[in-house]
């Protein structure tokens, strides 16, 4: 009862920074997020993972650089967008060229949010059968110190960049909307042919996202096999990948509230 009112405390709180601050839900976990990554860092959140406590200086060195190039990169990469050109025949502008953008994260960070905690669910299920096969199997293979369970995280994470992508864009809806305004994109049939277009673009986007994903989470999971503690890293350049597009978000709302400011009514 008391996590649940602590739960549901919490979500009147995300609606209310979303309705009159900045930053929703984002604001309330990015302490929580902060206070966690040396943890992260030394001890892993289990599941094979092991505490760090004999790295060597050079090892230290190579890490710290692997955490701000991850850091640099997403930053670039949460920047990055697909900007699709529109023809809007109701509206003339001559000052700029109208376009529907897609972001290259078009999934942001949602799939490291909840990657762990999927990944996690067939154990808690086994236990409700301590004696079964598929417990024995996820005894066995649910953790991080082998490599079938390395690919099913890996794949967990694939899925849900995918799911989280089509969920944020919602490509029916951007079609929808298009086909009321009359705008349309130049060769595509407003309707189910923008759609099918941009369905086409997000998985494209999505895979190159997924390969830069893989990269980042795959890594330290596959050298934590032969060296131990270096499995701790994919957890904290997840960190880093929330708190980028956490920061992201609310760094652009504040940059518009202050935009509104500087314009004087007629």
């Amino acid at each position: 009862m008391i996590l649940v009112a602590g739960a549901m405390i919490v979500a009147w709180m995300s609606d209310m920074t979303a309705k009159f601050g900045v930053g929703g839900a984002g604001v309330l976990i990015m302490p929580g997020i902060i206070t966690n990554l040396p943890l992260m860092v030394f001890r892993g959140p289990g599941l094979g993972t092991n505490q760090v406590t004999s790295f060597s200086t050079n090892l230290w060195i190579a890490l710290g650089i692997s955490v701000l190039v991850v850091f640099v990169a997403t930053v670039f990469f949460n920047k990055a967008e697909l900007r699709i050109p529109l023809q809007r025949p109701n509206v003339q502008n001559d000052f700029s060229e109208s376009y529907l953008p897609i972001r290259f994260l078009t999934s942001g960070s949602m799939p490291f949010m909840f990657t762990t905690t999927v990944f996690m669910i067939p154990s808690y299920i086994a236990n409700f059968s301590p004696d079964s096969g598929f417990s024995r199997f996820t005894q066995a293979y649910i953790n991080f110190n082998n490599p079938v369970g390395i690919t099913i995280y890996c794949g967990v994470v694939v899925f849900l960049s995918y799911a989280f992508s089509f969920m944020n864009l919602q490509t029916e809806r951007q079609a929808e909307n298009l086909k009321k305004s009359g705008d349309y994109i130049f060769g595509i049939t407003p309707g189910k042919d923008t759609q099918r277009y941009l369905n086409h673009h997000v998985v494209r986007l999505s895979t190159a996202a997924n390969g830069y994903f893989l990269v980042v989470v795959a890594t330290p999971l596959i050298i934590g096999l032969y060296v131990p503690g270096v499995t701790n890293f994919t957890f904290a350049y997840a960190s880093i990948l929330i708190l980028v597009t956490i920061m992201d978000t609310t760094l652009d709302q504040l940059k518009t509230m202050y935009l509104r400011t500087q314009y004087d009514l007629l």
